[in-house]
């Protein structure tokens, strides 16, 4: 009797290696997915700290403190960005020209913004010097939420910004 294995008992291994191989390439785009939204709705947490920390230490843009502080600004129709801005005028919203030298973000390629609550266009902003959280100008909303979505996975994390407590955080 000859030692060795028949070609069907190759072709079975090979299979089963190759369904394993399958599987394991399958779960790693999926969890590689996962991270993208991960990092992009950790981003926007620190991206609002940001914002918050520059209100805190009174940074100065071109050498005065910006009245109204600084803040972040989403525009539902604007699925793939936002923007950090100081309120130059004080009036404690979002006016074309107020964005930071670096302050549009550009959310990665399958990430898009989903949905955002209280409203379509909304704000953060952190005044000085505590600094006051007002959400779209006002202290009536309790928090503002914006929701991230993987297009390709259908799966979404949203970020918060709760305006009595000041806690930003992702879930």
């Amino acid at each position: 009797m000859k030692k060795g294995f028949t070609i069907i008992e190759l072709l079975v291994a090979l299979g089963i290696f190759v369904i394993v191989t399958a599987m394991v390439i399958a779960n790693f785009r999926a969890g590689s997915r996962s991270d993208e939204l991960r990092i992009a709705s950790e981003t926007l947490v620190s991206n609002l700290r940001k914002a918050q920390n520059m209100s805190l230490a009174g940074q100065l843009i071109n050498g005065i403190s910006p009245p109204g502080g600084y803040g972040v600004y989403f525009k539902l129709s604007d699925t793939d960005r936002y923007i950090i801005f100081a309120d130059l005028d004080g009036d404690l919203n979002y006016t074309a020209g107020e964005a930071l030298a670096d302050g549009t973000i550009i959310l990665p390629k399958n990430i898009r913004i989903s949905n955002i609550q209280p409203t379509a266009v909304s704000s953060a902003i952190f005044k000085p010097p505590k600094p006051v959280i007002y959400i779209n100008g006002g202290i009536s909303e309790a928090a503002l939420s914006v929701t991230l979505e993987h297009n390709l996975s259908g799966k979404t994390r949203t970020v918060t910004v709760k305006r009595i407590s000041g806690q930003i955080g992702a879930e």
